[in-house]
């Protein structure tokens, strides 16, 4: 017998799995809440980063999943492994990963990591000449969004 607050409580076999069951799902929940998170900040970022291209005059990049695919395998490797590189542990190169996924003529790639939100990440690439060019360079028309909340490692995968 178990105490819940001043009042004694038994539980039968049948309570127990349902808790058993009941705790393997909230398990399971921060998995889930990672994947919605980072659809969340993918989309803050997509925003915030049109904002900016409007303000240059330029249209906005539609979301991608060819490279949304590609970036979040960069942002989750860069996260299991510990490194901030355009090129990949294997050396292939942020073109040659965007390219197979079918933008081969104009690429550019925005990496960063420790950035717990979308707002900071922007403002940190805003800040950078090379970041802001890639954010404001009107030949994209594609974007592809991979975080990994792991280190807050971010990838922004520009097509044209």
């Amino acid at each position: 017998m178990a105490t819940l607050g001043r009042h004694p409580v038994s539980f039968s076999g049948i309570t127990l799995v349902v808790l058993l069951l009941c705790g393997a799902a909230a398990a399971a929940a921060p998995a889930a809440d990672a994947t919605v998170s980072g659809k969340r900040a993918a989309a803050d970022l997509i925003s915030r980063t049109n904002a900016v291209r409007k303000e240059a005059g330029c249209s906005p990049v539609k979301a991608d999943e060819r490279l949304r695919s590609v970036a979040q395998k960069h942002a989750s490797d860069m996260a299991r492994h510990g490194y901030l590189e355009h090129e990949n542990r294997s050396g292939t190169s942020s073109g040659e990963r965007i390219g197979s996924a079918g933008y081969s003529n104009v690429s550019g790639e925005n990496v960063a990591y420790g950035y717990p939100s979308a707002a900071e990440v922007m403002d940190v690439w805003m800040g950078s000449s090379g970041h802001r060019g890639n954010i404001e360079d009107c030949a994209f028309t594609h974007v592809g969004i991979g975080y990994a909340p792991n280190g807050h490692y971010w990838v922004q995968d520009f097509g044209g």
